[in-house]
This record gives C-alpha cells, sequence and structure tokens, in this order.
C-alpha cells in the first residue's frame, strides 16, 4: 500500500412540457424574489438577467431544446429535467431534455450541426475543438463562472480555451478508479485497508499494473475475472487504454503536438502482457462492452474488479445494499512511466444554428448559479468533479471515506493527446476510437505491433497527414 497526500478531497428519454406540475408560477416567482429558491444568478455578466427579475420579453414563448449524455446517477438526470422546466416555467419557455447513450451522442451533435433541433450541446473533451465553428463564443459567461468558483481546476483549466476562447462552459467530469469486492480480493490473498483507515492515513491498495493482471488471473481462476471494456464507447474503454499507454512509455505525439510517439518498445512488449493477462483474468467479451456493460456485470457479481465512475457504487448503495458494503475503489493501476488518469473537461455549449441563442445563455447563466449547480454537484455524491475550486472545500467530500480514491483522481489527469496539447486532432483521434481500437485489435488477434502499428499509421494519418 502507498502513502498518498494529507489532507485528501474527493475531488432515449425525452422530457417535453410547459411547467412542472403542483408548482405555481406565482409561488415560483415569489420564491425567486425572496431568494428562497437561492437563485442569485451572475449578474454581473454583461448581457445577462438576474433571475427573479423580469425575464426579457424577448424569451417568452419560445422553446429550448438540451442534448446531453444519460447519466449513470439517475437521481441527478432527474434533478435536471426538474431544474430545466422549473426554469422554463417562470420564464414562459418550453423545454425540452434529451438524454441519449453516450455513443449516441456525438453523431446526434453532427445531425443538429447540419438540420437544427438542438439549442444546448453537452461536449465532452476534444469537441469543443472539433466543432469550433459551430459554437456560440461563451466567453463573457465562462469567465464570469470560472471566478465566482475561484478559478478551474487543473483538469479543466487546459482543456476548454479554444484560440483564446471559451465555446462552452464546463460542468466539470465524471470520476474513474477502480472498483472491486472486498471479500474476494481477501479470498485470494490480498491484504486490504479499511476504508475508514484509507482515508485517515492515506494508504490504499496501490498495484502495478502487473500485479494487477496476476491478481486477476487469480480472481478468474475463482469464476470472478476482471472487467475492462474496450468498445466504442467515450467512458471506460479510453479511461484504461490511454493511462495504459502512457504508463508504458507512448502518447500519441510527443510534446511538440506532432511527432508520433505510439510505436515505442516498451508499449509493444506491455501490449504482449496485456493479451496474455485478457486471457488469463478478464471477462473476453469485454471488446464488445459499451460503458454501462460493466457496471450492469458488476451488480451481477459476475467480475470482481473493474475500472469505472463512482455509479457503480452510488447505484449499489440504492439496489444492492450487500454489494456496496463489499465495496472500496483504488486508483488505476501505475507502470514503469507513472500512474495516470484520462480526465478532461465536459462543457455545455450554444449552437450557433439555435433559434434561441438569447434563451440558452439565460438558462445556462441561471443554471451554473451555485443553488442550481450545487444541487446538481451534492446529489451525485462525488461522481461528479466539479470545475472550479471552491467545490473543493464543499462538505460533502469525505462523508464516504470509500469514496477516497477519486479524490486522488485530478492529481494523476492528463488530457487527450498528451504530451501534446488538446486540439482538434487528439479530438478526432479520440472521437475514430483509435486508441481504443489498438488495444481491441490486440487482444484479438494476438499481434501487439502490428497491432500497435496500425494505431501509429493512424495517429501520422491525423497529426501529420
Amino acid at each position: 500500500m502507498a502513502k498518498a497526500r494529507k489532507g485528501w478531497r474527493a475531488h432515449g428519454e425525452r422530457s417535453v412540457r410547459k411547467g412542472a406540475p403542483g408548482i405555481s408560477r406565482r409561488a415560483l416567482l415569489k420564491a425567486a424574489g425572496t431568494g428562497a429558491l437561492g437563485l442569485t444568478a451572475l449578474g454581473t455578466v454583461p448581457g445577462l438577467w438576474r433571475w427573479g427579475a423580469a425575464a426579457p420579453a424577448q424569451l417568452k414563448g419560445t422553446s429550448l431544446s438540451i442534448l446531453q449524455a444519460t447519466y449513470f446517477i439517475p437521481a441527478a438526470q432527474d434533478l435536471y429535467k426538474k431544474q430545466a422546466q422549473e426554469w422554463g416555467q417562470v420564464q414562459g419557455v418550453t423545454v425540452n431534455t434529451d438524454f441519449l447513450n453516450w455513443p449516441d451522442l456525438q453523431p446526434k451533435i453532427s445531425a443538429a450541426i447540419q438540420a437544427g433541433g438542438y439549442d444546448i450541446v453537452e461536449l465532452f473533451p476534444g469537441w469543443n475543438y472539433l466543432y469550433a465553428e459551430n459554437l456560440v463564443d461563451l466567453t463573457d459567461l465562462a469567465e464570469a463562472v470560472a471566478k465566482k468558483g475561484g478559478g478551474w481546476e487543473g483538469f479543466v483549466a487546459n482543456d476548454i480555451k479554444v484560440n483564446g476562447r471559451y465555446l462552452g462552459v464546463s460542468h466539470g467530469n465524471s470520476n474513474d478508479s477502480l472498483n472491486y469486492r472486498i471479500s474476494w480480493l481477501k479470498e485470494v490473498g490480498v491484504n486490504l485497508p479499511d476504508p475508514a483507515e484509507q482515508a485517515r492515513t492515506g494508504k490504499f491498495l496501490d498495484l502495478t499494473f502487473d500485479e494487477w493482471f496476476a491478481l486477476g488471473k487469480k480472481l478468474k481462476a475463482k469464476g470472478r475475472p476482471l472487467g475492462q471494456a474496450l468498445g466504442h464507447s467515450l467512458g471506460d474503454p479510453g479511461s484504461f487504454c490511454y493511462p495504459y499507454m502512457w504508463s508504458n512509455g507512448a502518447m500519441e505525439v510527443e510534446k511538440d503536438g506532432k511527432t508520433i510517439a505510439f510505436n515505442k518498445p516498451m508499449f509493444v512488449d506491455a501490449m504482449k502482457r496485456f493479451i496474455q493477462a485478457y486471457k488469463d483474468g478478464f471477462d473476453e467479451t469485454g471488446p464488445s462492452w459499451d460503458d454501462s456493460s460493466n457496471n450492469k456485470a458488476f451488480h451481477a457479481g459476475q467480475i470482481s474488479m473493474t475500472l469505472n465512475g463512482s455509479s457503480i457504487y452510488a447505484v449499489a448503495l440504492k439496489d444492492f445494499p450487500e454489494i456496496a458494503k463489499d465495496m472500496n475503489h483504488t486508483l488505476i493501476p501505475k507502470g514503469p512511466t507513472g500512474r495516470f488518469s484520462l480526465l478532461g473537461a465536459r462543457t455545455f455549449g450554444i449552437l450557433k444554428n439555435s433559434k434561441n441563442v438569447a434563451g440558452a445563455r439565460e438558462f445556462l447563466a441561471w443554471w451554473f448559479d451555485d443553488k442550481q449547480y450545487g444541487d446538481w454537484i451534492h446529489i451525485q455524491g462525488g461522481y461528479q468533479l466539479p470545475s472550479t475550486k471552491k467545490w473543493a472545500k464543499d462538505p460533502m467530500w469525505g462523508k464516504d471515506p470509500k469514496m477516497y480514491a477519486f479524490s486522488l483522481q485530478p492529481s494523476i489527469g492528463r488530457d487527450q493527446g498528451w504530451a501534446g496539447p488538446p486540439n482538434a486532432k487528439s479530438g478526432l483521434a479520440f472521437s475514430k476510437y483509435i486508441i481504443v481500437d489498438t488495444f481491441a485489435k490486440a487482444v484479438q488477434s494476438g499481434d501487439a505491433a502490428g497491432s500497435i502499428k496500425w494505431g501509429a499509421d493512424q495517429l501520422q494519418a491525423i497529426y501529420g497527414g
């Protein structure tokens, strides 16, 4: 076990309605006017009105459509829908909120850019670069949110400015660490820290990738393999493949942003070990998994460890209490060149072809106020890493010692394209799943060198073509 830093902190449905049931417009306006809802909006932003003040006449009778990824914390999705409907009721705006499975989100945004239909869209890391010409400049709003929040968190600051402009406002990102079953690891001889002691002392289960693979072999022999998605999805596949690449001496490009550094002998050797480990210790159906597959497998008792957000734990607390009691988390393993986590910023942006840019700006200004954003952060219990620094001191952190590992994640976070800068090329490489497909090809073909050469050629076409 290793000692970490002290003073830890955890760092397709559609709703279409005008107004929420049981809440009168008068009651909401009254509450807003007296601050009972805590709705002090970002009034210092030029052109943005304050919540509770008279709504701009041009907003009444308009509509607003919001598109984002489905939530792995269902209560947070319900809250967001409720918040949007409450805002719409007060302003006389019909609000639609659509939530899509993560792999379906980018194609839908691309279609909306061509044909319209959405005003606000959620952008995963890199997409603000890819769609730069199609997004409204929100620099004034983003800077106001950052100023009020004490500045951006480090994993956000490096990832959201495109040519000096903010083309969206970051809400942070979901967390990610190794979820494991305590009793099952103890059965194969692992000495585990007590969760409370772990949070108090900073000592956590500290594994190298080779140690993790050896542990997986023991667990699979007992019918409890490791689980790792390698399919086309935005979360878990990349969250493993990028860090494994970085921790074994390879990267997409060097710091200059153009020299491909993917086909490295150390990485080829590491891929050979991963191919063998995938046979020996993993559920081998992983190449077809998306971001929800390992959650389901973990809750079904089919896998013993998996890299995932704390959504597995949050759902277990509600629906599988015996599993939650037997769970803890630790950081992703480390390799010869270090320990890393893929962690960029997700943002809410406004499409230029929106029919209601003014309404979209007003909604975002209202939603990023402390009351709305804070409620949304709190209901996720640490699954969502906030975008600004002020939330690092929030009392919610430290309530549950089993969330300790997630608090360490920002300290090892890297952006797409690292060691080069995040940009449209790194965003395109991620969108085309080049790194993930390299791993999937390797475990399916057994050819480490050939798969990495294929990946290097694909990267060369993007970065150097």
